[in-house]
């Protein structure tokens, strides 16, 4: 049978309901997964992305108001070391946890063999690779940590505003919050398409030379895992995770502009898990992973259509680039 495709509701129960449901999935099953890719969601899709928002907007409120006073409302006037490596600890935790037990639960656990027909890519990567990514998501999440310690500082000092009651504008907020991971589409596509060859005869390479020097890395994970998803040369994290400068800009609540680092996060590292569901890979990305040359956003924004950059299978490649 076919691969199914995942609930709309999943990524807010993630990785429960993942779990669940492979159980659920017989050992016999034959599985043929889906060979190409549209390049635009439908309907459900587009909840799903709302799913995911919510899932990111959940854990932003529990980490700013579960555990003590959030530090960019007023205690981050001063460079401190306990309330910066609050903020520091709480990322690298969440790291460690989410890719540690999901890379286990679909590379090494009890349930590996019976998880591998969904594998997108049927080679499993090596362990020098988990090694590797695992480093540079650790150094892309402390990079995180160093963004939002610079925000809280500046909006305790007052030199960034931001809108202090939620429920003076709450249709705007909760709009922004549901739909944060569209929000977020526009800003990966330019970043990402500037860090891979331009290829214009007009302009000097300069995404040749990022990709070299920069992206590379990322690459290196040809065969992406959960600690693949932001395994980033430096000067790479630091320009994905900005994408929270644009609600922080505008004078967004701080919740707001928490909730998009954590979905870049979260969803860079479920997207790249390498399995379809009930793992919860992305195989448009996927097939960036493994051409290079195309996919260099998502569907949320088919802006890869729009700009001739789409491919739905790795023969599309040499259309593109005639």
């Amino acid at each position: 049978m076919s691969a199914s495709k995942q609930p709309f509701y999943a990524p807010i129960f993630f990785p429960i309901v993942n779990i669940i449901e492979a159980y659920k999935l017989s050992w016999k099953e034959v599985v043929v997964l889906p060979m190409k890719i549209l390049g635009i969601l439908n309907f459900p899709g587009y909840l799903t992305l709302v799913a995911s928002s919510i899932r990111a907007a959940i854990f932003a409120y529990m980490a700013m108001y579960w555990v003590s006073e959030y530090p960019g409302f007023g205690t981050a006037r001063t460079f401190e070391l306990g309330w910066m490596m609050r903020l520091v600890t709480r990322n690298l935790v969440f790291t460690w946890v989410m890719c540690g037990v999901w890379d286990w639960f679909l590379y090494f656990s009890p349930m590996k063999e019976k998880m591998h027909k969904y594998k997108i890519t049927p080679k499993y990567p090596s362990n020098s690779q988990f090694w590797q990514d695992a480093k540079y998501t650790t150094l892309a999440s402390l990079i995180a940590a160093g963004i939002e310690i610079s925000l809280c500082h500046l909006w305790s000092r007052g030199l960034l505003s931001y809108h202090t009651d939620w429920w003076s504008s709450p249709y705007l907020n909760f709009a922004v919050l549901g739909t944060t991971t569209i929000w977020r589409s526009p800003h990966f596509y330019l970043i990402h398409r500037l860090m891979h060859p331009w290829r214009s005869p007009h302009l000097p390479d300069i995404g040749k030379f990022l990709y070299k020097h920069v992206h590379s890395l990322h690459h290196k994970s040809h065969n992406p895992t959960s600690w693949s998803g932001t395994s980033m040369h430096p000067v790479e994290s630091f320009l994905y995770y900005s994408a929270c400068f644009m609600p922080a800009l505008a004078g967004l609540h701080p919740l707001i502009t928490l909730t998009f680092i954590v979905d870049a996060g979260l969803s860079a590292r479920t997207s790249h898990d390498g399995f379809t569901w009930p793992g919860s890979g992305n195989p448009f990305h996927m097939l960036h992973h493994s051409a290079f040359d195309c996919n260099y956003g998502n569907e949320q924004i088919p802006l890869d259509i729009l700009f001739g950059t789409f491919a739905a299978k790795k023969g599309d490649i040499r259309k593109i680039w005639h």
